[in-house]
């Protein structure tokens, strides 16, 4: 006995954990790559506005030079000369608007980044969610079949029934089977995208159901969506991008320089400080223009496809919104399959009778998971593109 209950104790603590809910799941999310995308593209224009700070093109070059110096009459001396390059950036309006430029768009890239992570989450817990619970309706629906196929071969051995019931039921043990294959790798897979974006257990665990789905209202939610995060992204990235390139045509058409050097000859010393230019080669500036006219262009086009897709899926789900019904559960499923279960029994139904009906409350608790699950990627779809960005 004492050895029986220390073998069932780990299974009964197991059974003692509360399963996850969609909030203790959302501090284990984890950094989307879009997000460290996002990073790198800031910190690249940062780098490229701190690059010409103080009217500098660059960073100053530095020079030091040093050689023995021999005299045939006298003793040798050494000569020393320090020289400083000045790379002259004269474009600081260039540089002025690429700063407010990346000032707005600092925020508003970050924020979308963080919606879209946040919805890709809502939605890899929903999906797990939802394949547990198919495996759970798939596992109950093997075992209501094992006990037809025995109901049935006990009819078959007392006559009641011919042999072909039976093979009706065998081949639907082996289908319950094969479905039931298919739910635990749809499973284990929706359980891999949830470890994707958020630190999970290996092996899946419970999760506890969404609940009921919160929905908004479909008045006001177009102003939301013009004034939401997603949608100031995509305008400020457009402008930064502009400014970005912009700044760049400017500094590698930037052709002063400042120089000085210094230097100590024997018993001379001589300081001197002038301006250069670098001459460009033929036909280089205007290349330099052409390539930032078509990069600027390709990135815009790019951007306004980005914007009119984010447009699409903003009006997909305010009509899925507007024709949407509420999520109302089928609470029907046990208790019609435990009826056709005891008429099965007791031989007021045959299999051929009973199968047909079992498949079509089986699939009916099978959608109404998965309108449950639809009503809540809807919601979160709607809070991520009406979302705003925070201060």
């Amino acid at each position: 006995m004492r050895t029986f209950l220390l073998g069932a104790l780990p299974c009964l603590l197991l059974a003692q954990v509360p399963p996850l809910t969609y909030d203790d799941i959302l501090p284990r999310a984890r950094t989307s790559p879009e997000q460290y995308r996002t990073e790198a593209l800031l910190a690249e224009r940062h780098r490229a506005l701190s690059g010409t700070r103080g009217f500098l093109r660059e960073g100053p070059a530095l020079g030091v030079a040093a050689g023995p110096r021999t005299h045939p009459l006298g003793p040798a001396t050494t000569d020393q000369s320090v020289e400083l390059d000045l790379p002259l950036f004269l474009s600081p309006g260039t540089r002025r608007r690429l700063e407010a430029s990346l000032g707005q768009a600092d925020l508003a890239l970050r924020e979308a980044a963080r919606t879209e992570a946040r919805f890709h989450l809502r939605r890899a817990y929903l999906e797990a969610w939802l394949g547990e619970r198919l495996l759970q309706l798939r596992e109950a629906d093997v075992a209501t079949v094992s006990s037809w196929l025995q109901a049935a071969r006990a009819r078959l051995e007392a006559g009641a029934d011919p042999g072909f019931q039976v093979s009706l039921v065998e081949g639907e043990a082996l289908r319950a089977e094969a479905d039931l294959d298919e739910a635990r790798r749809q499973r284990l897979n929706a359980w891999a995208g949830l470890r994707a974006v958020a630190e999970v257990p290996g092996t899946p665990v419970p999760l506890a159901d969404p609940g009921a789905p919160l929905l908004p209202h479909v008045e006001g939610l177009a102003a939301k969506f013009e004034a939401s995060t997603l949608r100031k992204a995509l305008q400020s990235r457009l402008d930064l991008e502009e400014q970005a390139l912009r700044h760049q045509e400017a500094v590698a058409t930037s052709r002063w320089s400042l120089r000085g050097s210094y230097a100590r000859e024997g018993e001379e010393r001589v300081g001197k400080v002038g301006l250069a230019y670098r001459f460009s080669r033929p036909g280089e500036g205007q290349a330099l223009r052409r390539e930032t006219e078509a990069n600027l262009q390709a990135t815009t086009r790019e951007l306004e496809v980005a914007l009119l897709e984010l447009d699409a899926r903003f009006q997909s789900a305010l009509i899925r919104l507007q024709t949407a019904t509420p999520p109302l559960p089928f609470k029907g499923f046990d208790l019609s399959l435990n009826a056709v279960s005891l008429r099965l029994s007791e031989g007021k139904e045959r299999p051929s009778e009973a199968l047909p009906i079992r498949r079509q409350l089986l699939e009916a608790q099978a959608a109404s998971h998965r309108h449950l699950q639809a009503a809540h990627l809807l919601a979160a779809e709607l809070q991520a593109l009406t979302a705003e960005v925070n201060p």
